[in-house]
């Protein structure tokens, strides 16, 4: 494995963590201001939180249709962070989150789209990886 193959899988990983840390800090942060834990929320959360994890393995693992869905779902996340950020009338303290949301999932289209240590990876994930 070459240094830009190694650099690809280790930034996919790196993008992988931080978007799980997203999610993890959407479900806590919705649940630690509710006076009870929501547990049919709390579900659906944890659901997503698994097809989440599901997804970004199959974009490990080299599944093209993975990437294309994790771009559009990236690209929709940013779109309604960008909403939100602007529709929340708080302190700017209180819409950080929304920010740190817009740089992660930027950097992971950018990654998944344009990066070329991803696309050596993903073509040796594809090229030299069977199942």
């Amino acid at each position: 494995m070459n240094h830009l193959i190694e650099n690809g899988k280790r930034r996919t990983i790196s993008i992988s963590i931080s978007i799980l840390l997203i999610s993890l800090h959407t479900i806590y942060f919705y649940h630690s201001v509710r006076p009870e834990i929501d547990y049919d929320k709390l579900i659906q959360q944890l659901i997503r939180l698994g097809l989440t994890i599901g997804l970004l393995a199959m974009v490990y693992k080299g599944k093209n249709w993975a990437r294309i869905i994790s771009i559009i779902l990236f690209s929709l996340a940013i779109l309604g962070a960008i909403i939100g950020f602007f529709s929340i009338n708080s302190s700017l303290i209180n819409k950080s989150p929304l920010i740190v949301m817009i740089f992660v999932y930027s950097i992971a289209i950018y990654h998944f789209t344009f990066a070329e240590s991803f696309k050596e990876f993903f073509n040796y994930q594809n090229n030299y990886k069977k199942d």
